[in-house]
Protein backbone atom coordinates (compact mmCIF):
# COMPACT_ATOMS: atom_id res chain seq x y z
CA UNK A 1 0.00 0.00 0.00
CA UNK A 2 1.41 3.13 -0.72
CA UNK A 3 1.36 5.86 1.46
CA UNK A 4 -0.56 9.37 0.19
CA UNK A 5 0.42 12.25 2.21
CA UNK A 6 -2.66 13.81 1.75
CA UNK A 7 -3.77 11.37 3.79
CA UNK A 8 -2.46 12.68 7.34
CA UNK A 9 -0.99 15.83 6.44
CA UNK A 10 -2.88 18.00 8.17
CA UNK A 11 -3.13 15.97 11.28
CA UNK A 12 0.57 15.85 10.87
CA UNK A 13 0.91 19.75 10.55
CA UNK A 14 -1.47 19.58 13.06
CA UNK A 15 0.63 18.11 15.83
CA UNK A 16 3.69 19.95 15.09
CA UNK A 17 2.17 23.24 15.66
CA UNK A 18 3.56 23.49 19.25
CA UNK A 19 7.03 23.29 18.40
CA UNK A 20 7.82 26.56 17.60
CA UNK A 21 6.76 27.37 21.17
CA UNK A 22 8.83 25.00 22.91
CA UNK A 23 11.89 25.95 21.08
CA UNK A 24 11.10 30.08 21.95
CA UNK A 25 11.32 28.23 25.52
CA UNK A 26 14.85 27.29 25.02
CA UNK A 27 15.31 30.64 23.76
CA UNK A 28 15.65 29.29 19.90
CA UNK A 29 12.66 31.63 18.12
CA UNK A 30 11.52 31.35 14.67
CA UNK A 31 11.16 34.20 11.78
CA UNK A 32 7.66 33.41 10.32
CA UNK A 33 7.68 34.10 6.38
CA UNK A 34 4.97 32.86 3.94
CA UNK A 35 5.09 28.98 3.90
CA UNK A 36 7.66 28.33 6.40
CA UNK A 37 9.47 29.40 9.59
CA UNK A 38 13.24 29.79 9.56
CA UNK A 39 15.95 30.10 12.36
CA UNK A 40 18.34 32.55 11.71
CA UNK A 41 21.79 32.84 12.68
CA UNK A 42 23.01 35.76 10.99
CA UNK A 43 21.20 37.56 7.84
CA UNK A 44 22.63 35.19 5.52
CA UNK A 45 22.51 31.73 7.41
CA UNK A 46 19.69 29.87 8.39
CA UNK A 47 20.21 27.02 11.03
CA UNK A 48 16.52 26.08 10.26
CA UNK A 49 13.88 25.68 8.31
CA UNK A 50 10.33 24.64 9.25
CA UNK A 51 7.84 24.13 5.98
CA UNK A 52 4.25 25.56 7.67
CA UNK A 53 0.68 23.02 6.91
CA UNK A 54 -0.40 26.26 4.42
CA UNK A 55 2.33 25.50 1.85
CA UNK A 56 0.24 25.28 -1.35
CA UNK A 57 2.64 22.80 -2.73
CA UNK A 58 4.45 20.16 -0.75
CA UNK A 59 8.55 20.26 -0.54
CA UNK A 60 9.01 16.98 -2.00
CA UNK A 61 12.17 15.60 -3.89
CA UNK A 62 14.66 12.29 -2.85
CA UNK A 63 16.53 11.84 0.11
CA UNK A 64 20.22 10.50 -0.36
CA UNK A 65 19.18 7.03 -0.90
CA UNK A 66 16.92 8.13 -3.85
CA UNK A 67 14.15 7.57 -1.86
CA UNK A 68 11.29 10.17 -2.36
CA UNK A 69 10.16 11.99 0.64
CA UNK A 70 7.54 14.84 1.90
CA UNK A 71 9.67 16.80 3.76
CA UNK A 72 8.81 18.93 6.44
CA UNK A 73 11.68 20.76 8.09
CA UNK A 74 15.39 20.81 7.60
CA UNK A 75 18.13 21.64 9.79
CA UNK A 76 22.30 22.05 10.37
CA UNK A 77 23.87 19.09 12.16
CA UNK A 78 27.69 18.16 12.38
CA UNK A 79 28.01 15.11 10.21
CA UNK A 80 30.17 13.19 12.69
CA UNK A 81 27.11 14.04 15.27
CA UNK A 82 24.27 13.44 12.49
CA UNK A 83 20.95 12.44 14.13
CA UNK A 84 19.05 9.59 14.14
CA UNK A 85 15.75 8.64 12.91
CA UNK A 86 13.33 9.98 11.83
CA UNK A 87 16.40 12.46 10.70
CA UNK A 88 17.07 11.43 7.14
CA UNK A 89 19.90 13.47 5.09
CA UNK A 90 18.02 14.94 1.98
CA UNK A 91 19.98 14.60 -1.68
CA UNK A 92 22.26 17.35 -2.53
CA UNK A 93 20.84 20.63 -3.08
CA UNK A 94 20.17 22.51 -6.45
CA UNK A 95 18.94 25.77 -6.49
CA UNK A 96 16.81 25.19 -9.18
CA UNK A 97 14.78 22.27 -7.22
CA UNK A 98 14.26 24.31 -4.09
CA UNK A 99 15.83 27.83 -3.68
CA UNK A 100 15.07 28.52 -0.41
CA UNK A 101 16.32 25.21 1.11
CA UNK A 102 19.48 24.77 3.10
CA UNK A 103 22.15 23.81 1.43
CA UNK A 104 25.60 22.09 2.43
CA UNK A 105 26.09 18.40 3.46
CA UNK A 106 25.57 19.16 6.79
CA UNK A 107 21.64 19.42 6.35
CA UNK A 108 19.21 17.00 7.35
CA UNK A 109 15.64 17.04 7.26
CA UNK A 110 12.26 15.38 8.99
CA UNK A 111 9.85 13.82 6.10
CA UNK A 112 6.30 13.59 6.98
CA UNK A 113 6.30 10.16 5.75
CA UNK A 114 8.57 9.34 8.83
CA UNK A 115 6.74 11.52 11.18
CA UNK A 116 3.47 9.26 10.00
CA UNK A 117 5.85 5.98 10.96
CA UNK A 118 7.19 7.64 14.34
CA UNK A 119 3.29 8.22 15.47
CA UNK A 120 2.28 4.87 14.98
CA UNK A 121 5.35 3.86 17.35
CA UNK A 122 5.09 7.07 19.72
CA UNK A 123 3.82 9.79 20.95
CA UNK A 124 3.43 13.07 19.29
CA UNK A 125 4.51 14.20 22.77
CA UNK A 126 7.64 12.33 22.74
CA UNK A 127 8.30 13.34 19.22
CA UNK A 128 8.09 16.94 20.11
CA UNK A 129 10.73 16.69 22.34
CA UNK A 130 12.73 14.97 20.55
CA UNK A 131 12.65 17.28 17.65
CA UNK A 132 13.04 20.15 20.33
CA UNK A 133 16.25 18.77 22.11
CA UNK A 134 17.59 17.63 18.46
CA UNK A 135 17.28 21.48 17.08
CA UNK A 136 18.85 22.73 20.20
CA UNK A 137 21.35 20.15 19.64
CA UNK A 138 21.41 21.44 16.01
CA UNK A 139 21.70 25.32 16.73
CA UNK A 140 24.74 24.89 19.53
CA UNK A 141 26.52 23.28 16.23
CA UNK A 142 25.15 26.29 14.15
CA UNK A 143 25.64 29.67 16.07
CA UNK A 144 29.71 29.62 16.86
CA UNK A 145 30.10 28.12 13.00
CA UNK A 146 27.80 30.52 11.30
CA UNK A 147 26.71 33.64 13.27
CA UNK A 148 29.61 35.67 11.86
CA UNK A 149 28.73 35.26 8.08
Amino acid sequence: MTYAIEDDAAIIDDSLTPLPGLLSARGLPLEQRQGYKAGKISPKRNWLQFVDGDVPLRVQFSNSRGQTKTWKLFARFKNDQAPSWPWDQPERYQREKAQWMLAGEDVWGVAYEDIRQWAEQRTSEELLERLASDLQISFDYCHPRYSHD
